[in-house]
């Protein structure tokens, strides 16, 4: 994944945790680095507060991988 391209990132990781049901680290640490950059649109942000609240739920888990 590109840290160059938020926005791509953040799709990809979006699809890749619904698919597998597990948020890792290293999507963690690019969720923050993309947060950051202050340079997401209203999809972006909607796919993270979705990824949020699907953990918060129980519907995510969150690992160590």
């Amino acid at each position: 994944m590109n840290l160059q391209d938020p926005s791509f990132a953040v799709s990809d990781i979006y699809v890749n945790t619904l698919r597998t049901g597990k948020v890792t680290l290293g999507h963690r640490r690019i969720l923050k680095d993309a947060i950051c950059s202050l340079g997401l649109d209203e999809e972006e942000l909607t796919a993270i507060d979705r990824l949020i609240w699907s953990i918060s739920r129980g519907r995510l888990q969150v690992v160590d991988d």
